[in-house]
C-alpha cells in the first residue's frame, strides 16, 4: 500500500468522517416554515440530523414542523397550495399558528398586516405577511429565494427585502417594542374625529370640502356621469361608504369630485380645489408613488371627461388639447396597469379561483385596452398598449359588478360587452389601414386596400345587427348609435383619402389633368372606382350629426357625455368641409351639409357652460371654419374655366380658395384645423379669427396654381394623413 492509499484509508476510518463528511445523508425535507419562504432550513446541527427544530426556528423562536416530501407525484398549482395552506393540509394548519409566543397577526384593512398582543396561549391559524406577498408582487416565486439566480433587478431586490426581514425577525422583542409604540401613537390619533374615513381625507382636513358636499358631489357624479363609463364601484354609491371610498380610494374620489364639478358655474371654488388635489395625486403617480387598480381607474375617468381645470391653458378655439391630454392619461394609465398585473386577467382563469378582484382588476384592463384603442383612432397614433386585450372573447358574464341586481337596473354588463365587440373593429381598421405612413401610402397607391374595407364594413354590418337594436335607455343607446357611426366614417374615409392621395401623386409626376378636371374627377364620383366608399363616408359623416342633433338632448344628456362624442362631431364636420373643399358634393347637397353643421354649433353651444366650456370652443372653431367668404373678382379669361355646372359665382370663388386648402390639415388633427383657422399655420385662413373679419377669398393671398403644389400631399408635421 502505498502512502495515498494509506492516507485514504485513514480518512475513511477517522473518527466523525462517516456521519460528518464524505457519507452525510442527504435530508430531502424541510420544515414547513422554511419551505413557505423558500429558504434552505438548516435540521444538522441539533444533535439528531434531519430533525426539527431547524436553526432558524430555533433563532427566531417559532415552532418547527417538518413538512413531508414533496419530491414525484402530482405537483399542485402555487395558487392552489396557498389556498390548500388554510384549507386541507393538516400539517400546515398544525405549523403555521404563532408568529411568536406573545404576537399573532391581524388585518386592520385589506394589505394591511399588524400585530397585537395574545392573552391565550392556544396555537390559532394564521398565514404569516411574507408568506402572502408573491402574488402582490408580481409573481416573483423562485426568483425572490436567496438560493436562486435573480432574473433583474427587481429579483435582486426582492431577495434582499427577505434577507432584511429575516434580520427583523431574528430581533422580536425590538420589533415587538416598535409596534408598541406605533399602537400607541395610532391610539392617541384615532381619538381625534378626523383621523378615519372621509375626515381624513385631505379635501376636508384643509376645509375645502365637507362630507356632505362630497356626497352630494358622489351622488351627482352616480346620477349623471357613470353610467356612460360605469367604472366606479357600485357599493361607493352608497352614503355609508363614503368613509370606505375616501379611505381605500382616494384617487378615484377625487377623480369623482374632479369630473362631478367640472361644470358648477355657480361653485367654481369647488371645481378649482378638487382639480388642484387632482393634479397632485397625478403627478404623484407619475413620480412612481405607490398606487392600485383605483388610480388606474381615475386616470380613466380624467380622460373621458377631461375636466377643464386641469389644462394647463384654454383658449378660445378649440385645438385638440382634450386629445393630447387624454392620451397622456391613458398612457400613464397603462403603465400603472402593466405594473401591477392587470393585463394578466385578458386570459380566463379557474372559475373556482376567479374571486371578485380578480374580476375587478379584468374590468379596469379591458378598460385600459378600450381607452387606448379609442384615443389612437381619435388622434391617428400608435396603440399605447401592445399586450393581450380581450383575446379570450371576454363576454358580459366576465364582469359580474357590471351585471343588473334588482329589476329594471341597466345591464352595463351587456352593453360592455358591445363596447368591446365595436371596439376590436376599431382596432383592426387601425392595425390594418392606418398602422403607418409607408404601409398606408403603399395600399393607397396600390389599391389593396379594398378587400379590408370590405371585410369592414360587413363586421360593422354584423355588430350593428346584434347591438342596433339592444334595450337600454335612450342615452346609452345613442352613444352605441355614434360610435358605430364614426367607425363606419373612420373606415370609409381610408378610400377617399386613397383618392386623393393618386390624385396628387400624378400631379407630382406630371401625369395629372389640368385643374377644372381635377374638380370634374371629384364631382364625378361614380365613375371613380371607390364610389361607393367615398359615398359611404359622407353618409356616415351626416349621420353622426343628425343623430347628435336630432335624437340628443343637449342640456340633460349630451352635457354629461364623455368629450370623445363632442370631439367625434367635430371631425364629422372637418370631415365634410374637406370633402366640400374637393367638389364632391353638389351646391344644393353642400347648402343641406351647411345647415347640419350650423345645428350641429347651436346643440354644442347649449350644452356647454360658458364660451370656455368644450362645446363652445369648438362650435366656434366650426362656424370659423364653415364661415361663408365673399367673392374675389376672378381674372380675365379664367371664369369660365373654374365655374362648376350650375353653381352661382360666389360659390365659385369659395370653392376654388377651399380647393387649395385640402392638403393644409387632417381632419383627425385639430390642432392643425385650429391653426388653419385662426392664421397660426401654413395656408392658414387669416382672415376669420377675430369677429369674422371679412376674406380675399385666397389663403395668405397664394394663388391656386401655388397651393395645389404637391408638396406634402401625403402627410403633415405630425405624421398624419391628411384627408
Amino acid at each position: 500500500m502505498d502512502l495515498h492509499d494509506q492516507a485514504l484509508t485513514w480518512k475513511i476510518f477517522k473518527p466523525g468522517y462517516y456521519s460528518d463528511h464524505q457519507f452525510k445523508k442527504r435530508v430531502s425535507r424541510a420544515c414547513l416554515s422554511c419551505r413557505q419562504r423558500k429558504l434552505k432550513c438548516d435540521l444538522e446541527n441539533n444533535g439528531s440530523p434531519g430533525t426539527p427544530p431547524c436553526q432558524r426556528c430555533v433563532r427566531n423562536r417559532r415552532e418547527c414542523i417538518l413538512g413531508s416530501s414533496q419530491r414525484g407525484g402530482r405537483r399542485t398549482s402555487k395558487k392552489n397550495m396557498k389556498t390548500d395552506t388554510t384549507t386541507k393540509n393538516p400539517d400546515i394548519e398544525a405549523s403555521v399558528s404563532n408568529f411568536d409566543s406573545h404576537q399573532t397577526p391581524i388585518s386592520a384593512h385589506p394589505g394591511h398586516v399588524g400585530l397585537r398582543p395574545v392573552v391565550a396561549t392556544t396555537p390559532s391559524v394564521t398565514i404569516d405577511e411574507d408568506e402572502n406577498d408573491d402574488d402582490d408582487k408580481g409573481g416573483v416565486g423562485d426568483a425572490s429565494s436567496v438560493d436562486s439566480v435573480p432574473r433583474n433587478p427587481s429579483d435582486a431586490w426582492q431577495c434582499l427585502t427577505g434577507i432584511a426581514r429575516e434580520t427583523d425577525k431574528a430581533r422580536p422583542e425590538a420589533r415587538l417594542s416598535a409596534f408598541r409604540s406605533y399602537g400607541a401613537i395610532q391610539d392617541s390619533v384615532s381619538d381625534m374625529p378626523a383621523a378615519r374615513g372621509i375626515r381624513a381625507y385631505r379635501l376636508v382636513k384643509t376645509s375645502a370640502l365637507d362630507p356632505g358636499g362630497i356626497w352630494q358631489l358622489v351622488d351627482r357624479y352616480a346620477q349623471n356621469f357613470h353610467s356612460y363609463f360605469p367604472l366606479v364601484p357600485r357599493k361607493y354609491f352608497e352614503q355609508n361608504a363614503l368613509d370606505a371610498f375616501a379611505s381605500n380610494s382616494k384617487h378615484l374620489l377625487t377623480a369623482v369630485l374632479t369630473i362631478a364639478s367640472k361644470d358648477l358655474v355657480d361653485k367654481p371654488e369647488t371645481h378649482k380645489h378638487c382639480s388642484v388635489y387632482m393634479r397632485e395625486l397625478v403627478s404623484d403617480i407619475a413620480a412612481g408613488a405607490e398606487c392600485g387598480v383605483e388610480a388606474v381607474e381615475a386616470l380613466l375617468l380624467l380622460a373621458e371627461w377631461e375636466p377643464q381645470g386641469l389644462q394647463a391653458r384654454v383658449e378660445r378655439v378649440g385645438r385638440g388639447e382634450e386629445d393630447r391630454a387624454a392620451w397622456m392619461k391613458i398612457g400613464l394609465a397603462i403603465r400603472v396597469a402593466y405594473f401591477l398585473g392587470l393585463d394578466r386577467t385578458s386570459f380566463r382563469g379557474n372559475s373556482a379561483e376567479d374571486s371578485e378582484m380578480e374580476a375587478h382588476r379584468r374590468l379596469a384592463w379591458i378598460s385600459c385596452w378600450i381607452s387606448d384603442r379609442l384615443i389612437s383612432v381619435r388622434i391617428g397614433r400608435a396603440f399605447w398598449s401592445r399586450g393581450p386585450g380581450p383575446m379570450t372573447g371576454l363576454v358580459s358574464q366576465d364582469f359580474p359588478s357590471l351585471q343588473p341586481q334588482n329589476n329594471g337596473d341597466e345591464d352595463y354588463a351587456q352593453i360592455f360587452q358591445a363596447t368591446v365587440e365595436l371596439t376590436q373593429i376599431y382596432s383592426n381598421v387601425h392595425d390594418v389601414l392606418y398602422s403607418g405612413m409607408r404601409t398606408s401610402n403603399q395600399m393607397m397607391l396600390m389599391g389593396t386596400y379594398v378587400k379590408y374595407i370590405d371585410d369592414f364594413r360587413l363586421a360593422l354590418l354584423r355588430w350593428k345587427s346584434q347591438w342596433g337594436a339592444f334595450n337600454c335607455s335612450q342615452p346609452i343607446q345613442v352613444t352605441l348609435q355614434l360610435s358605430y357611426e364614426y367607425l363606419r366614417l373612420y373606415t370609409n374615409a381610408f378610400a377617399f383619402q386613397s383618392a386623393t392621395s393618386q390624385l396628387f401623386s400624378a400631379k407630382a409626376k406630371g401625369k395629372a389633368p389640368s385643374k377644372p378636371e381635377n374638380m370634374e374627377t371629384f364631382q364625378n364620383i361614380a365613375s371613380m372606382e371607390d364610389a361607393r366608399f367615398i359615398y359611404e363616408s359622407v353618409d356616415a359623416a351626416k349621420a353622426y350629426l343628425t343623430i347628435l342633433v336630432e335624437s340628443v338632448d343637449p342640456q340633460k344628456h349630451l352635457h354629461f357625455m364623455p368629450v370623445r362624442f363632442y370631439l367625434y362631431s367635430i371631425y364629422a364636420a372637418v370631415f365634410l368641409f374637406k370633402a366640400r373643399s374637393f367638389g364632391v358634393m353638389s351646391y344644393w347637397e353642400e347648402m343641406k351639409a351647411r345647415d347640419l353643421v350650423a345645428r350641429t354649433t347651436v346643440v354644442l353651444e347649449l350644452a356647454s357652460t360658458g364660451d370656455y366650456d368644450v362645446g363652445s370652443r369648438y362650435a366656434y372653431l366650426l362656424k370659423l371654419l364653415w364661415k361663408p367668404q365673399p367673392a374675389k373678382p376672378a381674372s380675365p379669361g379664367t371664369t369660365s374655366e373654374f365655374q362648376p355646372h350650375n353653381v352661382p359665382a360666389i360659390h365659385t370663388s369659395e370653392y376654388a380658395s377651399n380647393f387649395g386648402s385640402t392638403s393644409d390639415f387632417s381632419w383627425l388633427d385639430l390642432e392643425a384645423v385650429g391653426d388653419y383657422v385662426s392664421g397660426d399655420g401654413p395656408g392658414a385662413d387669416t382672415s376669420g379669427y377675430n369677429a369674422y373679419q371679412p376674406s380675399d377669398g385666397y389663403p395668405l393671398g397664394q394663388d391656386i396654381s401655388q397651393l395645389l403644389q404637391p408638396t406634402a400631399w401625403s402627410s403633415d408635421m405630425n405624421r398624419n394623413l391628411l384627408f
